[in-house]
């Protein structure tokens, strides 16, 4: 039998599901939020080195006529187990980073219907980029990004795709890997996203889900300040 790992996506508050956009950040896996097969459970086939997908979409609080990049922090909660050694797999600052990749891209199927989500990212040399950082033996936090080099002008309340999040069951030991703990129940807590302007106007940052958000995602979640200029705003300028 298969050793698998539950995890659960989780937001800042609770919502309820609504076809109209307010702002907010959110966090699903499978399809994007509302959309056919979304879900906030999702499982990793780790001794079959399986690739569980989380997206991540967002709708800003105001028209941004220049938008080119997003910038998220992201929590990882393992459940049981100590990042640095019993369950290392987490550890995407050091130990593991093949464990995560990120795409910028749209998938070409679950974010369309019934909620259409914009491909914000589709143009020439657009990217994502992440880095991470091991902050307790429970917690590792990652900054996460996608950027575009020209802008993209989004609406106030707009369903706009963010990014892929894969993490990868094949790096576990389960799957002949060296990294332990793939198998230990994870949180996943999208704890903010800061929409980018290229000429700098202010945006809002935003701290919790949209009302595209599933009612059953709920945590008490604290608020990270980010900086205006954020690495993947300047990065997007300089591509």
């Amino acid at each position: 039998m298969n050793k698998t790992l539950l995890l659960t996506g989780m937001l800042a508050l609770c919502a309820s599901p609504a076809f109209a956009a307010s702002p907010g950040v959110d966090l699903s896996f499978v399809a994007c939020p509302l959309d056919a097969g979304s879900t906030q459970n999702g499982t990793i086939d780790c001794a079959g080195g399986g690739i569980l997908t989380a997206l991540v979409t967002f709708a800003p609080a105001e028209a941004i006529s220049d938008l080119v990049a997003i910038d998220t922090t992201i929590d990882f909660y393992v459940q049981v187990g100590d990042i640095n050694t019993t369950a290392n797999f987490w550890d995407f600052a050091t130990v593991n980073q093949a464990a995560i990749s990120l795409n910028h891209l749209r998938p070409a199927s679950g974010c369309s219907a019934p909620i259409a989500y914009a491909d914000t990212w589709n143009a020439p040399n657009a990217n994502a980029v992440w880095g991470a950082l091991v902050r307790s033996p429970q917690n590792v936090r990652m900054a996460g990004g996608a950027y575009r080099p020209n802008n993209f002008a989004a609406a106030a309340g707009q369903n706009l795709f963010g990014f892929q999040i894969s993490l990868h069951g094949s790096t576990s030991v389960e799957a002949g890997g060296s990294a332990n703990g793939c198998t230990y129940n994870t949180n996943v807590i999208v704890q903010q996203a800061l929409p980018q302007s290229a000429a700098g106007n202010p945006t809002t940052t935003l701290t919790g889900p949209s009302n595209n958000a599933s009612p059953f995602s709920t945590i008490n979640a604290q608020y990270v300040p980010a900086k205006r200029q954020s690495w993947a705003q300047l990065k997007s300028l300089y591509r």
